[in-house]
């Protein structure tokens, strides 16, 4: 996600840059979103908004968004949020 967010900085729009960034975290929630991963899916989920901050930060010399407004950012675009697609723990009746 850091190569990706590096890559497209400058090259996008932020519209772009955020539908994408939605897109992309969706995808990897869905394939890794099994049951006992929840911690890992949210580490990666915390991380990936740490390092928008970071990469948005750094389009320009002067910062674009500080903590507060990356916190309005994201309650008026938020990115999905973790969650498990896949239980792999059934009920068996024997």
């Amino acid at each position: 996600m850091n190569t990706y967010l590096k890559s497209v900085r400058n090259l996008k729009e932020l519209r772009d840059i955020w539908d994408e960034l939605k897109v992309k975290l969706e995808g990897h929630f869905r394939y890794y979103g099994v049951s006992g991963n929840m911690v890992a899916i949210n580490r990666f989920y915390l991380k990936t908004t740490h390092l928008a901050h970071k990469w948005i930060n750094r389009r320009s010399q002067k910062k674009s968004y500080d903590c507060e407004q990356f916190k309005r950012l994201l309650l008026w675009n938020p990115l999905p949020k973790p969650c498990i697609y896949h239980n792999l723990y059934t009920l068996c009746s024997f």
